[in-house]
C-alpha cells in the first residue's frame, strides 16, 4: 500500500470517527449526561479531530 492510499484511509477513519463521537455525544446529551466524565472524554476526543481537520484543510489536503 503506497503512502497516499494510507494517507487517504487514515484521513476517511478520522472523518468517521469524528461524525461518530458527534452522534454519541448529542445522544448523551439528550440524555442529559453532559457534566459526565463519559460525555468530556469524548468531548476532548472530538475536539482533537477538529484540530486534525482544521489542520489538514489549511494544507488543502481536503475539501474545505
Amino acid at each position: 500500500m503506497d503512502r497516499l492510499v494510507r494517507f487517504e484511509k487514515a484521513l476517511q477513519d478520522i472523518l468517521n470517527e469524528y461524525d461518530k463521537l458527534g452522534k454519541e455525544l448529542e445522544m448523551l446529551r439528550s440524555e442529559g449526561k453532559s457534566k459526565t466524565t463519559k460525555f468530556r472524554e469524548l468531548l476532548g476526543k472530538k475536539l482533537v479531530y477538529s484540530m486534525i481537520i482544521t489542520i489538514f484543510k489549511r494544507y488543502d489536503l481536503m475539501d474545505k
